[in-house]
C-alpha cells in the first residue's frame, strides 16, 4: 500500500514541476534533447511514400528526410520508434518519443493535450481538372457536369453533397482514385474529387491535371509534441518555415511523390 502511495505521490510532484516549469516557459523536452543530442521520432513506418521500411528494415520516406533534415538543422540525431498509428500520441503522454511525425493530421479534440506545428504537407480532398480548363475554378462550377470520384471515398461523400446541393451534376464513381483521374484527362469527366496525394503523384507521372480552388476538405499533415514543449514547438515551426522558404519541402515531395 505504501508503495502504491509513494509513487502517486510521486506522479503528483512530477506533474506539479512539469506544470510549472510551462507556466515558466520552460521545455525539459527540448532541454533533454540539447543534452543528448538525440531527437526521439514517433513513427508507424507503414504509409509510404510518406514512411516505410526498406529491405534492411531501415525507415524511409517523405517523414524520414523531413525528420533527418530537421535534427541536421538543429545538429542533433534522430532515433526513430515504431509505434503503431494508434498509439504515437500515447507515446508521447508516456515520454516514450519527443514529437510524432508519420503523416499525422490535426485532432482538433487533442489540442489540448498535443501541440501541433504548421503544417508541412495538405493531403486533403482537391478538385481537379484537366490542363486547358478554364471554366470550373470551385465545387460551384459543376452545375451540369460529370463529376469522377473513388467509389465509397470521402470523395464520393463530397460529391453527392455538391449533387444535393446543384442542378444536374453526374456522379461518376470508379474504384480506384487513379481511375477517376484518367477519366478527367480522356475527357469522361470534367472534374475530380481526389486527395492531394494521388493527384501530385498523377499529375508528377502523368501531367495533363491541375487541382483547382483551396481544398474541398483540408487534411494538414503536421508535427506533434506535448503541450508542455514550448521551446522544441518553436524550433519546429521555425525549421519548416526555413524548409519551405529554400524549397526542401518542394524538393522532398518531388522526390517522394513524383515516383
Amino acid at each position: 500500500m505504501w508503495g502504491a502511495v509513494a509513487l502517486a505521490l510521486a506522479a503528483v510532484i512530477a506533474g506539479v514541476l512539469l506544470w510549472r516549469s510551462a507556466r515558466r516557459g520552460e521545455d525539459e523536452v527540448w532541454a533533454r534533447i540539447q543534452r543528448s543530442g538525440v531527437w526521439r521520432v514517433g513513427m508507424d513506418p507503414s504509409f509510404p511514400p510518406f514512411e516505410s521500411l526498406d529491405g534492411d528494415g531501415q525507415p524511409v520516406g517523405y517523414d524520414v528526410d523531413l525528420a533527418r533534415t530537421i535534427a541536421a538543422h538543429w545538429e542533433v540525431e534522430v532515433s526513430f520508434e515504431g509505434i503503431g498509428f494508434d498509439g504515437l500520441l500515447a507515446a508521447l503522454w508516456a515520454h516514450k518519443a519527443d514529437s510524432v511525425i508519420s503523416a499525422l493530421p490535426v485532432d482538433p479534440r487533442l489540442t489540448r493535450d498535443v501541440a501541433y506545428s504548421i503544417p508541412y504537407f495538405e493531403a486533403g480532398l482537391l478538385l481537379v481538372v484537366a490542363e486547358g480548363t478554364t471554366d470550373i475554378a470551385s465545387p460551384d462550377d459543376l452545375a451540369g457536369r460529370r463529376l469522377a470520384v473513388e467509389w465509397g471515398s470521402e470523395g464520393d461523400v463530397q460529391g453527392r453533397e455538391l449533387r444535393r446541393r446543384l442542378s444536374e451534376v453526374t456522379l461518376l464513381p470508379f474504384p480506384h482514385p487513379q481511375d477517376a483521374l484518367v477519366a478527367v484527362v480522356a475527357g469522361e469527366a470534367d472534374a475530380a474529387l481526389v486527395d492531394a496525394i494521388t493527384m501530385s503523384r498523377f499529375q508528377r507521372q502523368h501531367g495533363s491535371v491541375h487541382a483547382v480552388g483551396p481544398p474541398v476538405v483540408s487534411v494538414p499533415y503536421v508535427i506533434a509534441m506535448p503541450r508542455q514543449a514550448p521551446r522544441l514547438l518553436e524550433a519546429v515551426n521555425e525549421a519548416l518555415v526555413a524548409l519551405q522558404e529554400d524549397g526542401t519541402l518542394a524538393w522532398m515531395e518531388e522526390k517522394w511523390l513524383g515516383q
